[in-house]
């Protein structure tokens, strides 16, 4: 009689899209939530460019918020050069979305040489219509991958093999994403983890200083002369908007 090998939920899950993406992302740097997030936007704006151009749920979007944030304009027109491209597709994009902004501006226009005219009474009883330029559809993306990537890894955070990966990687989950973690309850073993990781950098940035002295001879190590950089990130993440 043949024996059946009954999978468990957590060995199925590692065949999964999420884990290989976090096994990916530890065997990086820097924080493997972060990593992640910026992974996913990369692809997203590049789709934006390469498929759906034409497409008319991205016009409104664009069209609703007139244009991307600064951050992903930048990345837009990365992305866009990636693509070998001279420009043809962001243009495609904003063709309308400018000559919308252009009627907007002639409106506003009107509206304001209208107000000069009345007294300092009657101005304050008119309302100008003016734009919301704050939100960006890509942002609302990036925030969706942000919850995954997070969730993801706080499903496997009681893996032994997730924590034996953690503690031999490179990676440090950034202070940002550790508190939403600590938030949900992630498990004790993943803060021991993080701390040790933590306790490391605190010894490298107190060698690093120390050996500047000038009757120091000793020569810094390469974790020494990153401290001071792995520290910063660590509290500001690889990843923010």
């Amino acid at each position: 009689m043949t024996d059946i090998l009954i999978e468990d939920d957590m060995t199925r899950a590692k065949r999964g899209i999420t884990w290989m993406r976090l096994e990916e992302a530890l065997g990086g740097t820097g924080c493997p939530i972060c990593s992640q997030i910026e992974r996913s936007e990369k692809h997203y704006l590049g789709n934006l460019l390469y498929e759906y151009v034409l497409d008319v749920g991205v016009r409104k979007k664009l069209h609703r918020e007139h244009g991307f944030c600064t951050r992903h304009a930048q990345l837009a027109l990365e992305a866009e050069k990636e693509l070998d491209s001279d420009g043809l597709h962001l243009a495609t994009m904003f063709e309308t979305v400018i000559e919308e902004n252009r009627r907007l501006l002639e409106s506003q226009s009107k509206q304001l040489e209208i107000m000069a005219k009345e007294t300092k009474k009657r101005r304050k009883k008119i309302s100008l219509h003016s734009i919301d330029v704050s939100k960006c559809f890509v942002c609302d993306f990036v925030k969706e991958s942000e919850g995954i990537a997070t969730h993801g890894f706080l499903y496997f955070a009681n893996d032994k093999e997730l924590i034996d990966i953690y503690e031999k990687s490179e990676t440090l989950v950034c202070f940002r994403h550790l508190q939403m973690l600590v938030k949900e309850k992630v498990s004790a073993q993943i803060i021991d983890a993080t701390l040790k990781k933590v306790n490391k950098i605190n010894r490298d940035l107190s060698n690093f200083i120390r050996k500047h002295d000038y009757q120091s001879s000793h020569d810094y190590t390469k974790d020494e002369l990153r401290s001071y950089r792995t520290a910063v990130n660590y509290f500001a993440g690889d990843y923010r908007w």
